[in-house]
């Protein structure tokens, strides 16, 4: 029979197309506006297989790229991350540790960082034999569970005690004045040639000079360790204050004290010693006014820590607080060179003022007479 042709809208069998996603079986052409089964495109989203993409989130082994060396220096950039954690949290735990020691701890000889090369110098022998004793000394309190005691000082008696928390005096020595340094003025004076306190202190040591002029902390340490050795003192203690340092020599130490209480003597001669020195200051005019702000500060903050600290429950403690904020007052009349100061139309001058200067001194003596009633 003859080939009938398709209907109309319809292709003969032997050229149909090939169903979707597959290839007719010979390479027969493709009607007009079609082409050939070598060119015909793949279903729609689809490619042919020669040009078919790896699976879903490959890539063919030619085209894919260097995903190791990314994910190395992820892993690289890891490790570091890993790595650098420990350290902070090191730093961490040893920063909250040394607050807890200065927070726990009792006052200690300073930590002195002398070199360990043998120079034969006189002055550092001196310092690691009495930084040495300093040791032996918190090594003996710790031995009898006093080393986080409170200490008190009492020079008129010349006894020096370390307190329980209930009030019990768990350890005790005689005390002797070495010498003092202030902290505001950088003067040592030594205990012979303060008349207000050379009764408790130690005799002249001959070569020493009784008062020095620019002395830092370290010079206070060298002054108070060769007086220690020229008195034969046993131990060397520094008492401080916000006013200033006091080195003390300890000897006969004890663990069984006569007296199991203590009690601090008046403070009308160490205030009234303060506030005559702070007088003579301004009255000479030898210092310069940031200098004398910061003497009437140092012992404002030294009555209040002392009403707070050596003698609290005691009957001196409103006096010395309201002492101590009365010299507060007195500290913030000096102006200080800010912008505040200068917008509120204040003279900043490197000295006092005549008119301020008796102001201050009128103030001081009224405080004085208050004072001396107690003496």
């Amino acid at each position: 029979m003859t080939a009938r042709p398709a209907a109309p809208g319809k292709r003969a069998a032997t050229e149909r197309p090939a169903a979707p996603g597959k290839r007719a079986a010979k390479e027969r052409p493709a009607p007009p506006g079609k082409r050939g089964a070598t060119e015909q495109p793949a279903a729609p989203n689809k490619r042919g297989a020669t040009e078919r993409p790896a699976a879903s989130n490959k890539r063919g082994a030619t085209e894919r790229p260097a995903a190791p060396r990314i994910r190395a220096a992820r892993a690289r950039a890891d490790e570091q991350a890993r790595a650098a954690t420990p350290k902070r949290r090191a730093r961490r735990v040893k920063a909250k540790s040394e607050a807890d020691d200065a927070e726990l701890g009792p006052p200690r000889p300073p930590e002195l960082d002398w070199d360990d090369t043998p120079s034969g110098s006189a002055e550092e022998a001196r310092a690691q034999r009495w930084a040495a004793r300093g040791e032996e000394l918190f090594q003996q309190l710790a031995d009898h569970g006093a080393s986080l005691h409170e200490y008190r000082a009492d020079l008129k008696e010349g006894r020096f005690v370390w307190l329980a928390p209930g009030g019990r005096v768990s350890a005790e020595a005689t005390a002797r004045l070495l010498c003092s340094w202030s902290r505001a003025t950088s003067v040592l004076v030594m205990a012979w040639a303060d008349p207000l306190v050379s009764g408790a202190g130690i005799e002249r040591v001959d070569g020493m000079p009784a008062e020095q002029d620019s002395i830092d902390e370290a010079g206070a340490w060298q002054v108070a360790m060769a007086a220690a050795d020229a008195c034969g003192a046993a131990y060397l203690y520094r008492v401080s204050s916000p006013q200033a340092w006091y080195f003390l020599a300890l000897d006969d130490l004890t663990f069984s004290p006569k007296r199991a209480s203590f009690h601090p003597g008046a403070p009308v001669g160490l205030v009234l010693r303060a506030i005559g020195e702070v007088r003579e200051a301004i009255g000479s005019r030898a210092e310069p006014a940031d200098v004398i702000r910061d003497r009437i500060s140092a012992l404002s903050d030294s009555l209040i820590h002392q009403a707070r600290y050596a003698y609290r429950d005691t009957d001196w403690v409103a006096r010395l607080e309201r002492t101590g904020a009365c010299l507060m007052h007195l500290a913030k009349r000096i102006p200080r060179a800010s912008y505040s100061a200068i917008a509120a139309g204040q003279r900043i001058d490197e000295w006092l003022e005549r008119e301020l200067a008796v102001e201050l001194l009128n103030a001081l003596s009224l405080i004085e007479d208050e004072w001396s009633l107690f003496g």
